[in-house]
């Protein structure tokens, strides 16, 4: 006999109808909106100098060449902090994740290193018969 998933249908129906409706309400909202024209930067426009200047809070004028203009960069300052720091977030979790596991070491956020009997690596790799995850459970 095998056991193979199985809808649950014995969830709130008022949670389905509102999430339903969200969706409706969400989805005219989206399609009745209007945005303005896009402009764009005027010509000759040092748009990395104009963010770079309003990162570390130099007047634009200061870094500007000939024929160059400047364009207010604070509005962009958030996003590329954002961007930065959900880079960051992803570079933690990769290294956390391709830590390997050496005798029987839980690789994790917690901190305790007793490793459940049926523990296996989460990389993959080959269990190692020193630690608290070998075959017979114990240490050698």
């Amino acid at each position: 006999m095998t056991n193979r998933p199985r809808l649950n249908t014995e969830g709130s129906l008022v949670a389905g109808l509102a999430a339903v409706g969200l969706f409706v309400v969400l989805g005219g909202v989206f399609l009745t909106a209007s945005f303005p024209v896009p402009t764009g930067f005027p010509d000759g426009a040092a748009i990395t100098k104009s963010l770079g200047a309003a990162m570390f809070d130099i007047a634009p004028g200061q870094l500007m060449g000939e024929g160059e203009a400047a364009v207010p960069a604070e509005g962009f300052l958030v996003a590329f902090l954002l961007i930065g720091v959900l880079l960051d977030a992803a570079l933690d979790g990769a290294v956390m994740l391709a830590k390997r596991e050496e005798d029987g070491e839980n690789v994790g956020l917690g901190s305790g290193t007793d490793a459940p009997e049926d523990a296996v690596a989460a990389d993959g790799g080959p269990q190692t018969d020193g630690g608290a995850s070998s075959a017979d459970g114990g240490e050698n």
